[in-house]
């Protein structure tokens, strides 16, 4: 049964949609990003109020589990475009199949999807859209070698506080590794990225021979610090106007304690950002720096997470980028907005500002761009708006430059 505080959530829906709507012919959309935008409008309007629900009662807006959504809707939408190799099939009781080609080595890269949601939502529709999409316009050399696998991992809102999804990723990925599988790469979003970090850090910490490190790592919002720390003119301040996240939200204890339960957020397998920050704790880790190896790291300029994303980056992969005080005015500047690194001996680094850039925005605000892809399968990156779809085309052409070639 919902609570006063849940049914205050769900009825005040509608009431933020009108208004929007209202206001729409006459100031525009709802931030910089979506001025001229209503759609993405109206969807950050949900998402952002959609957080704000009680987490055990969060449930009933994920009203799809991930084997219907990825079986059935998501099928049913998209019946061309999910034609893969053992599309939707399990592989153990916490992961399906997006594709896994027929003939594939154990060498060839599995891509494994952590999804985001606070810990407490499912994976959404949005979501999926976006991971067909990037599939779908990479390379085909690079399409031919690549699996991607999506963990189903359980939510604090059924009363799976952490860090019991990092035990089911463990379990799925020593499943993996036991089948003779070496290359692996680990995409989170949100929360999905602090599992994919926490990850990192137990693999560090457990010092198990038989577990190697991922090859590569994408990270896209990630979820750093669990609790925040809120100071005079940060992100969570000044973006909290902007964004799909909210101050009031990540600040709440009840909402902290029933993701966590008891565990202490000031450790390395939980939240790494409430850590003090050490060099020599990522240093180590294979994935963030040996010469074979990739990194990518989004974050949007006017995200809430974004001062925590720059912080972690800059003791983990030694990013210069700070945060700028300046609007960007929504213009892309590589020199303050991008930070390559491409070295002799030394992981292969991209971390990037989207100006204007809200949380999430390749998952949650670039899932259109699937309706291109459905229409014309021959649509390549270099067609895609890089401005409307920044995300997306930076992220697809990382992977065209770090993934193996499948005729090679």
């Amino acid at each position: 049964m919902l609570s006063f505080k849940g049914l205050q959530v769900l009825l005040s829906i509608p009431i933020k949609l009108l208004l929007v709507l209202l206001k729409y012919p006459f100031t525009g959309g709802i931030n910089p990003k979506f001025k001229n935008d209503l759609i993405n409008s109206l969807k950050l309007v949900v998402f952002r109020t959609a957080l704000f629900m009680p987490v055990r009662e969060s449930a009933i807006l994920s009203i799809m589990s991930n084997r219907f959504l990825i079986n059935t809707f998501i099928r049913t939408l998209y019946p061309s475009l999910t034609k893969l190799p053992n599309y939707g099939k399990r592989y153990d009781k916490q992961s399906h199949w997006i594709v896994k080609p027929h003939a594939r080595n154990p060498s060839d890269p599995i891509l494994i999807f952590l999804h985001g949601g606070g810990y407490y939502f499912d994976t959404m529709p949005s979501q999926i859209e976006s991971l067909l999409t990037i599939y779908h316009l990479l390379d085909q050399s690079k399409q031919e070698k690549l699996s991607i696998l999506a963990l189903d991992y359980k939510l604090a809102s059924k009363g799976y506080t952490m860090p019991y999804q990092l035990t089911e990723l463990t379990d799925t990925y020593t499943n993996l590794v036991n089948e003779g599988n070496d290359n692996f790469i680990l995409m989170g979003d949100s929360a999905g990225g602090n599992l994919s970090l926490i990850f990192l850090q137990q693999l560090r910490l457990s010092k198990n021979p038989f577990l190697p490190y991922p090859k590569s790592i994408v990270l896209i919002s990630p979820w750093v610090k669990i609790a925040p720390t809120i100071y005079p003119k940060s992100s969570y301040l000044v973006n909290d106007p902007h964004d799909m996240i909210q101050i009031d939200h990540f600040r709440d204890p009840a909402m902290q304690h029933l993701i966590l339960g008891d565990e202490d957020y000031e450790s390395l397998t939980i939240s790494p950002g409430n850590c003090e920050y050490n060099h020599s704790d990522w240093e180590e880790i294979t994935s963030l720096n040996h010469e074979e190896s990739s990194v990518f790291v989004i974050v949007g300029e006017h995200e809430c997470f974004r001062d925590d994303v720059l912080e972690w980056c800059r003791y983990a992969l030694r990013s210069p980028l700070v945060p700028q005080h300046v609007d960007s005015k929504g213009i892309f500047n590589p020199k303050i907005h991008e930070y390559i690194r491409n070295e002799k001996g030394k992981a292969y680094v991209d971390v990037v500002v989207e100006p204007w850039g809200v949380h999430d925005s390749i998952l949650y605000f670039e899932n259109s761009l699937v309706s291109k892809v459905k229409h014309n399968p021959d649509l390549t990156i270099s067609s895609v708006d890089p401005e409307k779809y920044f995300g997306i085309c930076k992220l697809v052409k990382f992977l065209n430059k770090t993934l193996p070639d499948g005729k090679k």
